[in-house]
């Protein structure tokens, strides 16, 4: 059969020839305008947001400084006591060593590492290094309890127990975890941990400091100065004590340090070893680069994590909900995260590339 006496159908024509064809192009070519052109609205309103958050993020730290005390009668003076917030990550750990170094203008009096009890091994490694390394004054470690035995309990209580009355997400520890629906939807736990288990022993510890017994007032005229390892990139971070008579300081915004510069001095100085990143073994803010560099470099820490996936998973009280540490609601035992993977996104980007900064420094303290 000729192409001619083949039908239109089978030519994947219309009776229009070409004319259709030419039709779709040229509607999809309208279409795809129409697309970029959307697309390029939400870029711009992004970068709009974007450079809003860096206008913003400058002006707060040009509008950090030193903070400045005075007694009743307006005399200048020092504060009661000053207390560095250890969280072991490359921030806190650079402002504790350039203490020790004289390169901050104060010294700490203390410095305070709230242990959580479900760390990776290289930042328990790092704080006993910074234990020697750092002299100037010494490094105390406070606990709640252990995060990962709490979540477990919270999840599986024991029948008949305090805890079986309760909803977890009414419970402590309260880590972001994420819930999936019987639809299919998902959404994230209120995040109380960092509260719980990081400032609360921080606090508790300071007041002791001060001799200041359970359940009494500050007296009036102490002031805790507390050195917080905030950086300038992430100055819209910055927030003010609740408590009155404790405040808030960031020497490293004070020094106009980003957290690069962090980096650089390590380079620099030669001197004391890179710290890795601060966070929970499970923390449900790991994006895919930490969950992937944990599979491969540390699989015990990986295994750990499976585990305490799996036993979470019907923690919700009343629902039919369940649990997940990962983003997507899977399994974290059923996610290869060496192999190189790329959710789509309408940005042109992967998920992970866009929110590769989410979980930094949320639990920095």
């Amino acid at each position: 059969m000729t192409t001619k006496n083949k039908s239109y159908r089978e030519q994947g024509k219309s009776k229009d020839g070409d004319r259709r064809v030419d039709g779709v192009k040229k509607n999809f070519a309208i279409n795809t305008e129409q697309m970029n052109f959307e697309r390029r609205k939400i870029l711009e309103e992004m970068k709009s947001t974007v450079d809003k958050k860096k206008l913003n993020n400058m002006a707060a730290v040009a509008a950090t400084k030193e903070p400045e005390y005075f007694d009743e009668e307006g005399n200048k003076r020092e504060p009661t006591m000053r207390v560095l917030s250890l969280g072991a990550g490359v921030q806190s750990s650079c402002l504790a060593l350039m203490a020790q170094e004289g390169m901050t203008k104060h010294k700490p009096d203390y410095m305070i590492f709230a242990d959580t009890g479900w760390e990776p091994k290289f930042v328990y490694e790092h704080v006993e290094y910074l234990r020697k390394a750092v002299t100037i004054c010494p490094l105390i470690t406070v606990e709640r309890s252990s995060i990962r035995e709490d979540l477990i309990k919270a999840a599986n209580p024991e029948p008949g127990s305090r805890e079986e009355e309760k909803s977890f997400a009414g419970r402590v520890p309260n880590p972001p975890l994420f819930a999936k629906g019987p639809a299919g939807r998902v959404g994230m736990l209120y995040r109380q941990c960092t509260h719980d288990y990081k400032v609360i022993p921080i606090q508790k510890k300071i007041r002791e400091l001060l001799g200041i017994k359970p359940k009494h007032r500050v007296k009036k005229d102490m002031i805790v100065e507390q050195w917080i390892g905030i950086s300038t990139d992430e100055a819209m971070r910055m927030k003010k004590a609740r408590l009155p008579w404790l405040t808030s300081r960031w020497p490293l915004i004070e020094m106009k340090m980003s957290r690069m510069d962090c980096l650089q001095w390590y380079r620099d100085i030669k001197k004391h070893p890179m710290p890795g990143k601060s966070s929970c073994i499970g923390c449900p803010y790991h994006h895919n680069d930490q969950w992937k560099n944990m599979q491969k470099n540390y699989p015990e820490d990986f295994a750990d994590a499976v585990e305490v996936d799996n036993l979470i998973r019907n923690g919700l009280k009343n629902s039919e909900a369940k649990l997940y540490l990962h983003k997507s609601a899977k399994p974290l035992g059923e996610i290869n995260f060496l192999e190189p993977t790329k959710s789509p996104s309408l940005f042109g980007e992967t998920f992970d590339e866009e929110f590769a900064d989410e979980c930094e420094g949320l639990c920095g303290v």
